[in-house]
């Protein structure tokens, strides 16, 4: 499973890698910036989790909307070409 989640723009860098290791710790296989190279807080502060176990992906969602780093977390939409 995916999900998204956006740090809140003043979260400081060490906060954003203590809340990186905690959704590793938790089942991620991959934690990354969407827009790893972006100068813009706001994009910047956008990442995604992959490779999270279904049986614990409401546990992350959980713990990352408790922690005030963390402005939101969700699933990532299942997204499909209709033709």
């Amino acid at each position: 499973m995916r999900l998204d989640f956006k740090f809140r723009e003043n979260s400081p860098p060490a906060e954003r890698k203590r809340v990186i290791k905690r959704v590793k710790k938790l089942g991620a296989k991959k934690v990354e910036a969407m827009f790893p190279d972006e100068k813009d807080a706001e994009l910047a502060s956008l990442y995604k989790a992959e490779g999270i176990p279904e049986e614990q992906s409401s546990k992350v969602i959980s713990t990352l909307s408790k922690l005030d780093e963390v402005e939101y977390a969700e699933p990532t939409p299942v997204r499909a070409l209709i033709r």
